[in-house]
This record gives C-alpha cells, structure tokens and sequence, in this order.
C-alpha cells in the first residue's frame, strides 16, 4: 500500500486572496454551558446554551526577499472589514473575520515575518459581496500603491 504524499497534498493557505505559509493551526469547536451551582447544593445543573463560535488559531508567516511587502499585504487584508475566505492547507476554505493580527519579527530572522492570526467563523448568510470584499479592492489599491512607492524610494 503506497503513502500518501502529504506535501504533493497540502495547498497554500491565504486570507482575502493573500498567501501565507503555516506553522501550525488549532480550531476550536466545543458548547456554551451554562453551570448552576445550588447553594447547599451537592450537585450542579448544567445548560446548554447553543453552539461555540468557531476560533481558528493560526501561526503563520512569510519568508523571502520580499518577506516584508508580504507581511504589509497580509496585515492590510486583516484590517479590511468583513468576512472573507480563508483557505488552510488541509480544511475546505470558509468564511471568516480576522479578529487579531500579531506580528513577530526578529533580527537574527531576516526575511521572515511570523504571525499569530486569529479567525472567527462568519456567521448568518451575508454573502462575501455584502461583508467587505467590494471594500478590499479599494484597500489593496491604496495598498499596490504604497508597495509600489516604497519599492521606488528603495525602501
């Protein structure tokens, strides 16, 4: 029996259409529980309140000559308000906001950015038209631009 393959497999993930690579990733699923402790009580009630939101925890980065323009591209696409999709290299893409965007740079690492990102499943039916994405191609216009300028100035 052949193995599989994993690196043939796995596809690059991306936020809002901009690529990442990933360390690692840990959704969280579980209930909201309501515990009632009684007063004098030996017991407890437990209620069940629904279903958790859907947190998706992401170590990411981006590595290269051009780690730094990647990693602007990747904050900007965080920022932009609305749920978006985001694609991981295992799970089937889904819509998603960008609730935290932290950055880590180091000197003795130059060229790689890591981030620590974390996602919120989108809820109710709004299409990705109505949750921002018309608002994206104005952001990374004014985002290409500034790439753009700062390539021109050598920065």
């Amino acid at each position: 029996m052949a193995m599989r393959d994993w690196a043939k497999t796995l596809r690059r993930a991306s936020f809002r259409g901009v690529p990442f690579w990933v360390e690692s990733e840990s959704p969280e699923v579980g209930r909201r529980v309501v515990v009632h402790e009684i007063s004098g009580g030996e017991t407890i009630l437990t209620e069940d309140m629904g279903a958790r939101s859907k947190s998706i925890f992401v170590d990411a980065y981006v590595a290269g000559d051009a780690a730094d323009f990647a990693g602007l591209a990747l904050e900007r696409a965080c920022g932009v308000p609305g749920a978006s999709l985001l694609i991981l290299p295992m799970d089937a893409g889904e819509a998603v906001h960008c609730i935290a965007c932290a950055r880590t740079r180091s000197k003795d690492q130059n060229g790689f950015v890591a981030y620590r990102l974390e996602f919120i499943r989108s809820g109710g039916r709004a299409s990705f038209a109505a949750s921002g994405l018309g608002q994206l191609r104005t952001a990374f216009s004014a985002g290409v631009a500034t790439v753009a300028a700062l390539i021109a100035a050598g920065v």
